[in-house]
């Protein structure tokens, strides 16, 4: 049996006990009219059902558990959080979906802004695995200087999506942010370097919005308020702005939320996308930053 097979059933099982419960036998009539659907061969038995459970878990996160009164299996959702497992489903679903249908251009509208850069991330994945050196030539899009760069890999990240190299420059030791697409010339050494002990990337970014950090010595996060209309906190609440964010109010009158971050550049033109949706409660400074922004483009467009 194929690796796509098996992970095709494996996606097929945790899409039916995401909806509800189930029994074996319902597992089975659903996994069976999804092999039908996209051509699948059909392989289930009580014995390949005990193993993919055990697979799902290590594999996908994801703990499958038997209700004795309702005699049905169910997923303990998010016994262990794995973001990277969910996207990587999340994708795969996509394209199993797209895959299935003959002329998608008709009804299904592809995102054409594709992230840039994405040549280079073979390349990078098997320097953070190796913990290898890197050099490459950068571009930086604000003054138009291109220097040359040797780099400790530390770690990628994506955001809006663009995706960026987190790395420790030799040149001054610093931990700096790269943009995918503005690297070039990309090399790959044999140079080991010894990791950090204890460094994770979320914990890296754990307060910030985007991936600026600042780098003043001392800088810490800040509590930030928010309000949102009735409306616009309906979106804030189905998708929040940070994993830090917390409810402070929601009523008929609107919706406050409580934000633990850095002040950045990325905060700022988040918070300048949502325009008057918006009112910053606190921090004061935060306040008189958007203030001025928002005064300063409003000189452009006089009555």
């Amino acid at each position: 049996m194929s690796l796509s097979d098996t992970y095709f059933r494996h996606q097929c099982i945790i899409r039916k006990l995401q909806r509800s419960p189930a029994s074996q036998q319902e597992i089975k009539d659903y996994y069976e009219r999804e092999c039908e659907t996209h051509g699948y061969n059909f392989v289930f038995s009580n014995r390949t059902f005990l193993r993919d459970k055990e697979e799902i878990l290590s594999l996908h996160k994801k703990d499958i558990q038997y209700n004795t009164s309702l005699r049905k299996y169910y997923l303990e959702e998010d016994a262990i959080p794995d973001d990277f497992g969910n996207r990587i489903a999340d994708a795969y679903n996509t394209y199993q979906a797209l895959n299935m249908s003959d002329g998608i251009a008709e009804f299904v509208h592809l995102e054409k802004r594709r992230p840039q850069g994405m040549e280079h991330f073979h390349s990078l994945m098997h320097a953070l695995r190796n913990k290898v050196m890197i050099r490459f030539t950068y571009e930086k899009y604000m003054d138009g200087n291109i220097t040359e760069r040797s780099v400790a890999p530390l770690a990628l990240k994506e955001f809006k999506s663009r995706w960026y190299l987190l790395a420790k420059d030799s040149k001054d030791n610093t931990t700096k942010v790269f943009a995918l697409d503005r690297i070039s010339e990309l090399e790959v050494t044999r140079q080991k370097y010894k990791a950090e002990a204890g460094f994770r990337v979320s914990d890296y970014f754990r307060n910030c919005f985007g991936i600026i950090r600042p780098s003043e010595p001392g800088a810490k996060p800040q509590i930030i308020q928010l309000f949102f209309g009735p409306d616009k906190g309906k979106y804030i609440k189905s998708l929040p702005l940070h994993d830090s964010q917390q409810i402070r109010q929601d009523d008929e009158k609107g919706l406050v939320i409580e934000l633990e971050l850095y002040i950045t550049y990325d905060l700022v033109m988040e918070l300048l996308s949502h325009g008057a949706d918006v009112e910053i409660l606190k921090p004061v400074s935060l306040r008189k930053t958007m203030k001025k922004i928002l005064d300063k483009a409003g000189a452009y467009y006089p009555l």
